[in-house]
């Protein structure tokens, strides 16, 4: 389906908001500024020390987007790689992580992770954006609240819980060949019980040759709620098919960028169980239990072999909080455990030495406390107690390791309108068993990624502005990485030498008039290599410069338009950590939308890469290609239409 033509026509349509901007009335309703909030403890009275953004129902609805990564590309501080433009496989990157971000930051959804205990990324498309209600994001470490993997940051997706009878269907066509169809329906079953039921299915050809999707993902979840409390059982299945194009050579590049150089798929079917209870013991006694289960089973052919795999992750956090009164204010308690089981099983037809059978069993104790100290100042304090336990089946080995973190920030609410903070944390991340399965020689578990970070912060807001500012720094022992060139050039998962991120966040955003609002972002990232052969060279597939800037309109009463543009700086290829070859070059990316929402109707026009920019969304260095590098073009104007009716 070609929609070309539509997407020059919405850039001339939107060529008048950029004056429009100079010529605003002055601000007469206050734009919405969602609390701060810390998604595993009852939500602090007093100030969270911790950078946060909350993008809210409303900003989702603005965008127009389609999937997460269209949402979440241009927030401060993070860095996308979409390398299949299926908006899926991306993986995100908090605090300066290259091509080990994808365990660098932890993505929930409800608490429950999203993550693998594998190299591969979450699957970002398994919540539609029609059931979220907001995103949280904390950018920098997380270890004490939320355990292994939150070391650069969190995305906690909060998905929706309606309040009333609801259906919603909704169709989307767009470039290469997308056809999607999804929908949503609630119902109130009476006696406190009710039942929510989504579906979606998505198939496309994608950017390149050999590409196409086809996506389906079904949920259901039976709620009870009484005076005291709730319980709730989900269900979901999701079916994942996909055909991958493989990378380019620079030559390759210039003579076809959507051509494919390879015959690989893969098959993936995931099951998800989950049962959670929240029970109010008491006035100030709250007690939540939350247990999920997850297996997938695939099937492909991957490096010239056929492959079936299966990964197996069993979750559960029961955790108590309890909040009083006292002469400084209120106290707040969080005491809560973490077990997690996680499973995971590869056989190649032909490389029997890629086979991995592992198990690894997570057990973690963690605590937080918060305490109002006057005059507007409030301490926070934690501290988690970790367990990592190791079984290599292929090989009969065993390890147990154990590690302890803790936490300590301070928050300032200096008067109505402005906050400050500090806060220092350790950070922790076991190797998970798809590393650990794959190793250098005589190295039979590798150990555990450990670190110090520090930050601090100021916000300052009046109901109609918000502007905000973080300084941060992670220093890094043991980094986890996967090598290409270990192992005598067969690559194995390493420990790096020491690391240190550094970096300033600015943020900005402000509401002009009734109408018109602006926003926007920048980020420096020093990403650095502290000891070993390339001390002092950048993290390669880091940019250390990155901003972004949006522009919402109400052209009328239900019509509402986006713009934004997204910046990434210059950065080493992936696995170039001697600095072998030049800079990928920056890009600039322009995106725009138009949301119309009518009666009971809804339509929305969402165009990305609005200028048709060529880019490559991964490229990396080695010595298997011609000219040393393996490159994935990204795709260039992408054009979705959707239209929705709400019964």
């Amino acid at each position: 389906m070609k929609l070309y033509s539509t997407s020059r026509a919405l850039a001339i349509a939107l060529l008048p908001l950029t004056t429009a901007a100079e010529t605003a009335d002055q601000p007469q309703d206050a734009i919405s500024l969602p609390p701060l909030v810390i998604t595993r403890a009852t939500p602090l009275q007093q100030p969270a020390p911790a950078s946060v953004q909350v993008i809210s129902r409303e900003e989702i609805d603005k965008s127009a987007a389609s999937n997460l990564i269209d949402v979440l590309r241009g927030q401060a501080g993070l860095q996308v790689r979409d390398t299949l433009g299926d908006g899926n496989r991306a993986s995100i990157s908090l605090r300066g992580f290259g091509e080990n971000s994808v365990n660098n930051t932890l993505v929930m959804v409800d608490g429950r992770r999203l993550n693998n205990p594998t190299l591969s990324g979450p699957d970002l498309n398994s919540v539609p954006l029609a059931n979220i209600e907001r995103i949280e994001i904390l950018r920098g470490a997380g270890t004490v609240l939320y355990g292994d993997q939150a070391v650069g940051g969190v995305i906690n997706i909060i998905t929706r819980t309606p309040q009333d009878n609801q259906a919603y269907v909704e169709t989307s066509q767009g470039s290469h060949d997308l056809e999607a169809y999804r929908g949503h329906a609630f119902q109130q079953l009476g006696a406190g019980f009710s039942a929510f039921f989504s579906g979606e299915t998505r198939n496309a050809d994608n950017y390149r040759d050999h590409n196409n999707a086809s996506y389906s993902n079904g949920f259901g979840r039976l709620r009870y709620e009484h005076d005291s409390g709730w319980a709730l059982y989900e269900y979901q299945s999701v079916d994942d098919e996909l055909r991958l194009p493989g990378a380019l050579t620079i030559s390759q590049r210039r003579a076809d960028r959507k051509a494919s150089t390879s015959n690989e798929w893969s098959d993936n079917k995931t099951q998800v169980q989950r049962f959670a209870v929240q029970q109010n013991l008491n006035g100030n006694w709250v007690g939540d239990f939350d247990y999920s289960l997850r297996d997938t089973d695939g099937v492909g052919f991957i490096s010239g072999s056929p492959l079936r795999d299966g990964t197996r992750v069993e979750s559960l956090s029961p955790r108590v909080t309890a909040h009083w009164e006292n002469a400084l204010g209120r106290s707040e308690w969080l005491l809560g455990h973490d077990h997690i089981s996680s499973d995971y099983q590869a056989s190649y037809a032909s490389f029997a030495s890629l086979n991995s059978d592992a198990l690894q069993t997570q057990r973690d104790w963690y605590s937080q406390f918060s305490q109002p100290l006057g005059q507007g100042l409030s301490l926070s304090l934690g501290y988690r107690s970790s367990e990592a336990e190791d079984r290599n089946k292929l090989n009969s080995q065993q390890h147990t390791d154990r590690e302890g973190s803790s936490s300590i920030g301070l928050s300032w609410q200096a008067n109505r309108q402005t906050q400050l903070f500090i806060k220092r944390e350790d950070v922790l991340r076991w190797a998970n068993v798809n590393e650990n399965a794959y190793v250098e020689p005589g190295i039979n578990f590798l150990k555990a990624q450990t670190g110090v970070s520090w930050e601090s912060g100021l916000e300052w807001s009046d109901g109609s502005q918000r502007y905000q500012a973080s300084l941060y720094r992670l220093d890094l022992v043991d980094e986890l990485m996967y090598d290409p060139f270990a192992n005598g050039g067969w690559g194995a998962n390493i420990n790096l030498d020491k690391t240190r991120r550094e970096g300033l966040l600015l943020e900005a955003e402000r509401s002009l008039s009734e109408r018109l609002s602006l926003g926007g972002q920048y980020s420096f990232t020093d990403a650095k290599y502290r000891a070993g052969v390339n001390q002092g060279n950048e993290v390669p597939w880091v940019s250390r410069n990155s901003a972004s800037t949006h522009l919402n309109y109400r052209l009328a009463q239900d019509l509402n338009a986006y713009l934004e543009a997204v910046y990434t700086g210059p950065r080493y290829l992936s696995s170039d950590d001697a600095h072998e070859l030049a800079q990928a070059g920056g890009y600039t990316l322009f995106n725009a939308a138009l949301n119309y929402q009518y009666s009971q109707f809804n339509a929305k026009l969402r165009v990305n890469n609005l200028t048709g920019k060529r880019y490559d969304s991964f490229a990396t260095y080695t010595l298997y290609a011609a000219g040393n590098q393996a490159l994935y073009p990204a795709q260039e104007e992408d054009v979705q239409l959707s239209l929705g009716y709400r019964f």
